[in-house]
């Protein structure tokens, strides 16, 4: 059964069961589970706000299950987010300075959210880790810093909660929004002073594609 096919009998059965139990208040001993596998490519975008610097995401994955309470009718969503490092290229004062480094997105457990009035919100939590940093000055970046692998990370995880309003489910591609804060950083040596001063802070927006993996 494709992705697609399972969602729409999702949505019968999320309707349906709006329907029966519309203004009944339900407290189940033991509320029945439907579990339906859903698999994702996921693509996008962050943008950071100090900089105005935009780095692209995947390909990766959203892998996991909707899950639906058969007697309450509510949904669910639990998926295991999957996503490559990614090259970050900064540049400052019209091209003066510049930065690249490698940005790792290291996920702390699964996504987790809910489908409820044609909105899906999915809450993920993770550290940013950064590494193969260098920077130039009035040239490509090409001097290093010393950083040790996987030590320079956020100081605190990244709480994010991405939004998709207004969805059709049926629909083969899904996006999901957030504005999120970029934590200070740790364990990057000399670089933890610039990354604080030109990444950690409020106001950063990223923008995921969802794509149905109907393989």
């Amino acid at each position: 059964m494709s992705v697609a096919t399972q969602l729409k009998r999702l949505a019968v059965l999320t309707s349906a069961a709006a329907v029966v139990l519309g203004g009944v208040a339900v407290t189940p001993a033991s509320a029945d589970v439907i579990e339906i596998p859903v698999s994702y490519k996921v693509s996008g975008s962050t943008t950071v706000k100090k900089t105005g610097s935009a780095m692209n995401l995947g390909p990766g994955s959203l892998k996991g299950n909707l899950i639906i309470d058969d007697q309450t009718g509510s949904v669910g969503l639990s998926a295991d987010l999957t996503l490559p490092p990614a090259q970050a290229d900064i540049s400052l004062i019209a091209g003066l300075f510049r930065i690249k480094a490698k940005v790792k997105v290291v996920p702390l457990g699964p996504s987790t959210g809910t489908l409820a009035d044609g909105t899906l919100t999915a809450h993920a939590k993770s550290n940013m880790e950064i590494s193969d940093i260098y920077f130039g000055i009035l040239s490509a970046p090409t001097i290093p810093l010393p950083t040790l692998p996987g030590a320079c990370k956020t100081k605190t995880p990244i709480d994010m909660d991405l939004v998709a309003p207004n969805i059709d489910i049926t629909s083969p591609t899904i996006t999901l929004t957030s504005t999120y804060t970029i934590p200070d950083f740790n364990n990057c040596f000399l670089a933890d002073i610039a990354l604080g001063a030109l990444v950690s802070g409020p106001g950063n927006t990223i923008s995921l594609d969802l794509t149905s993996d109907v393989s």
